[in-house]
């Protein structure tokens, strides 16, 4: 794993526990912790995962023209919030960007809540969408489900074409309704994107 630079937090007020962002190691060391005992639908262990995950965002992150920094930390917290007693504001106190924290806000499925939504709030967060399409790519591995049940497989490989066309519709949406970007920076419609 690439070792990440400790940024200082941009005149930002300390957490707690930190005034430095967590390096990729430390997140990969606190997701660890934080996922023991939790087993995958193989029965391996759940840390897997989100390793594989950041592993492919860390190649996947500069074409996509997000921080590949950020979208480390993001696949190393994002089923943290969703499957463990970790919360967006222990996060924020353990010194993760906003944009971390936004990203892994916009991960983290809520109880009852429909997919389409779900992934509508994905879709608005490039981040989120890094992170999505490797944890989509990683859930619906071949190799991954040739461990399950042949009825498992094809009900899960279902399920996840249809969520990554799904998020790829949204985020089309969701990139013809913003404003375009002039090369100057600023928001407007004569621009050149």
């Amino acid at each position: 794993m690439e070792r990440s630079v400790r940024p200082e937090r941009d005149g930002a007020a300390a957490g707690p526990t930190s005034s430095m962002v967590p390096t990729i190691e430390e997140t990969a060391a606190f997701a660890t912790t934080m996922h023991a005992g939790q087993l995958d639908k193989a029965g391996e262990e759940y840390i897997g995962h989100p390793m594989r995950v950041r592993a492919t965002v860390e190649r996947t992150a500069p074409a996509a023209g997000v921080d590949p920094v950020h979208a480390q930390l993001a696949a190393l917290l994002h089923d943290l919030v969703e499957d463990t007693s970790v919360t967006l504001e222990e996060l924020v106190a353990r010194g993760y960007p906003p944009q971390v924290v936004a990203a892994v806000d916009a991960l983290s499925k809520r109880e009852g809540e429909p997919t389409e939504a779900y992934l509508g709030r994905v879709a608005t967060n490039p981040v989120a969408v890094v992170v999505k399409r490797a944890d989509m790519a990683d859930n619906s591995d071949p190799v991954r489900l040739g461990r399950l049940p042949a009825e498992d497989a094809d009900r899960l490989t279902t399920r996840y074409a249809g969520r990554k066309a799904l998020l790829d519709d949204l985020v089309a949406a969701a990139h013809a309704s913003a404003p375009a970007i002039t090369q100057t920076g600023n928001r407007g419609d004569s621009a050149i994107t």
